[in-house]
């Protein structure tokens, strides 16, 4: 089906408090004191809900090396507004490509959903200009496509063809001598989450 197919390490910090026993003195007399040994107690260690680090989005690379980078799976639950944690996993280069030239990244749903989209990022230096390949791109939409304002070089969403819930959302610019275009090939959602997704990622590329 073409592109369409298909880490952060939490470290969780343990701080743990020594249970110690107290000694309390009582007095018998004037003359004797008697020390009184108080039960010991032991102080529970403290729990810490130790979150991953913030996810650090790429502002125009000078080289890209991976998909991943360019959207954050938290991101992506607030943007589809999904209480299901997603993961996000850089898939191996299709060797039918130009080596380092197209990268994938596959996000899904850890428990309900086992696909909810594939971002394509690809850049070349002598590849068709970003007008150029957007409107190439076109050939892969059922229907119109609709455009997206202030997103790169260009923008727009439009239905995948052969597919009956698959929305392909594309944007592009020339950065860093290179052509850069990334793609999203995204389960069906409202015309806003496609807009965002269309200039969040112009903005990185």
């Amino acid at each position: 089906m073409g592109r369409f197919g298909g880490a952060f390490a939490v470290v969780v910090a343990g701080v743990c408090l020594a249970g110690c026993s107290t000694l309390v003195a009582g007095v018998a007399s004037p003359a004797v004191v008697t020390p009184v040994a108080a039960s010991p107690t032991t102080a529970k260690p403290a729990t810490s809900s130790a979150k991953p680090p913030p996810f650090t989005p790429p502002a125009s690379p000078a080289k890209i090396t991976a998909a991943c980078p360019f959207l954050g799976p938290a991101e992506l639950q607030e943007l589809l507004q999904t209480s299901e944690d997603l993961m996000a996993t850089e898939q191996p280069p299709d060797r039918t490509y130009v080596e380092g030239t197209e990268f994938q990244c596959r996000y899904e749903g850890k428990y309900v959903h086992p696909w909810l989209l594939d971002l394509w990022i690809i850049a070349a230096a002598d590849s068709y200009r970003p007008a150029k390949a957007l409107e190439n791109y076109k050939k892969d939409c059922s229907g119109p496509a609709t455009a997206v304002s202030g997103a790169g070089e260009g923008a727009y969403f439009c239905d995948r063809t052969g597919t009956d819930d698959v929305e392909m959302v594309i944007t592009g610019k020339r950065s860093q001598g290179q052509n850069r275009l990334a793609i999203a090939y995204v389960v069906k959602h409202r015309s806003d989450v496609y807009t965002r997704l269309a200039t969040t990622l112009a903005a990185r590329l």
